[in-house]
């Protein structure tokens, strides 16, 4: 049951982050309700999985960033604020997310921010 509420709330996110196939976090900024993004949806394999095809079909940016993925997955609980560490990586990723809806925007130049530039602490690497 908590499964079917967490996917109905995929339609909503801003970005889908993922690894690319095994792990999928989907993640909210709602700068009116909340101070900080918050994980909407997370899961790994077949869930990870249904988070993409029900982000593809309600046209969710899918973001790859394997590390980012990860350390959201463990570190972070649905319906809650992504965790403070993690905030530089999460607000370059949505950053991205926000100028691709601006209207006029030249969207073939813009490119994601690398893995490699995205902040993620030590402590919250899951490097596996």
């Amino acid at each position: 049951m908590s499964q079917r509420k967490m996917m109905k709330e995929v339609p909503t996110a801003d970005v889908v982050i993922t690894n690319p196939t095994h792990y999928a976090v989907a993640i909210r900024y709602d700068q009116s309700q909340s101070d900080a993004p918050i994980v909407i949806a997370k899961g790994v394999d077949f869930v990870a999985l249904k988070i993409r095809e029900v982000a593809q079909e309600h046209e969710i940016t899918i973001l790859e960033a394997p590390s980012l993925a990860r350390a959201l997955y463990y570190a972070a609980e649905i319906d809650e604020e992504v965790p403070t560490g993690l905030y530089t990586a999460v607000a370059q990723v949505l950053a991205y997310v926000f100028q691709l809806r601006e209207p006029g925007q030249v969207k073939s130049s813009m490119r994601p921010p690398a893995e490699k530039d995205l902040e993620i602490p030590p402590d919250l690497r899951r490097d596996d």
